[in-house]
């Protein structure tokens, strides 16, 4: 009984944590073209990954490829926000670093309400971390910022 009841919500989990990926047809018209992708989100934003393999583009060449590609995405579902990332990678290799055309932890975001691509700063989620201290002869917390 319990084993088919596992099943039944293993089955029903699958397509909600699977986000389909599209290839886009993006920044196109040199040798260099960068392999991008667009991840549906049914919840939230969808999110746009552009990696350029074996060629460091110059900051306007990726700054061109990151509009484009944000607005090929749009055109495909404008709908919801769509947040771009920009990565490098060698070829053969798997390891990317991520390329920051609009400056440290800024990124180009495509908002739907006002249908504008909009340079933001990136999201940095903090948690806290509370500490007790017993030296003391009262107890005392004090919050701690960790990333």
């Amino acid at each position: 009984m319990y084993r088919w009841l596992l099943l039944v919500l293993v089955l029903h989990a699958v397509p909600a944590a699977a986000q389909p990926a599209i290839s886009l047809h993006c920044a196109r018209g040199v040798p260099d073209h960068p392999d991008a992708e667009m991840s549906i989100s049914e919840r939230s934003e969808h999110v746009v990954n552009i990696v350029f393999v074996g060629f460091r583009p110059s900051r306007g060449r990726a700054e061109w490829s990151v509009r484009d590609c944000l607005s090929t995405a749009a055109k495909l579902d404008g709908s919801r926000n769509i947040v771009a990332s920009l990565w490098y990678r060698e070829r053969g290799q798997r390891l990317q670093e991520p390329l920051e055309p609009f400056g440290p932890s800024r990124r180009l975001v495509y908002h739907a309400s006002s249908k504008q691509l909009v340079v933001e700063r990136e999201r940095v989620l903090y948690s806290l971390s509370l500490a007790y201290s017993l030296g003391s002869s009262f107890s005392s917390f004090s919050a701690v910022g960790t990333r």
